[in-house]
């Protein structure tokens, strides 16, 4: 229900007259961000709801998932005004950013399968490093997103590792039988290598103290 519509958005913007592009974006994202808070109302009693066989949400990621609609609309306010003066197409490829950026969040978010969330979560690099190095209003915008990009991948790929291990040890990624698997026990210094790898990639987006050297 807010997927597609999402994804909706995309030829939309390119297809949309000039003068009514802006209005346009900022009344059909705020009528996403609004339909989205249905997310919020969970009716399930196993703290599941919306459940297909690749997206669901629960009680975690219900919230996240409507914050993100609801970034669609603040930063189109936001910036409107800034990028005015720029050509219509590179108006254009910046509102399908923020777009493609929503639809890679809501994916993750929603994600059962914790490989699709691992890629849908990266997926969200690519918009995010061209609307630093084209749009960061620093001259050191290129220099940031040199480190984001690689901040970013250094800290990911022992997170993928990770999460082959655990494909390996319970024969499944879903968070659906994940749970009834056995548990896994962090003996080892290895196992705690491997715990610290699942938590360093979510330390960096955060972003922690000391991961944050692109951010400034």
């Amino acid at each position: 229900k807010i997927l597609i519509p999402s994804i909706m958005l995309l030829p939309t913007i390119w297809i949309i007259p000039t003068k009514q592009l802006w209005s346009s974006m900022l009344a059909y994202s705020l009528t996403i961000s609004l339909t989205s808070l249905i997310w919020l109302k969970s009716t399930m009693a196993s703290g599941w709801s919306f459940l297909n066989p690749y997206m669901a949400t629960d009680p975690i990621s219900a919230p996240l998932l409507a914050l993100t609609c609801w970034l669609l609309p603040l930063m189109i306010l936001a910036s409107q005004h800034h990028t005015s003066s720029e050509p219509t197409n590179r108006q254009r490829t910046y509102i399908t950013l923020l777009t493609s950026l929503q639809i890679f969040l809501i994916l993750a978010f929603s994600a059962i399968e914790l490989i699709m969330f691992y890629i849908m979560f990266e997926a969200t690099l690519i918009p995010t490093l061209i609307i630093i190095t084209r749009w960061g209003n620093q001259t050191e915008r290129l220099n940031a997103g040199t480190y984001f990009l690689f901040y970013t991948l250094a800290g990911s790929l022992p997170l993928l590792i990770a999460l082959l291990i655990l494909q390996n040890n319970s024969g499944t990624l879903s968070l659906l039988t994940l749970q009834f698997s056995p548990s896994l026990q962090l003996t080892s210094f290895a196992d705690k290598l491997w715990w610290a790898g699942c938590l360093l990639a979510f330390l960096v987006k955060m972003p922690l103290y000391g991961a944050h050297l692109w951010l400034p």
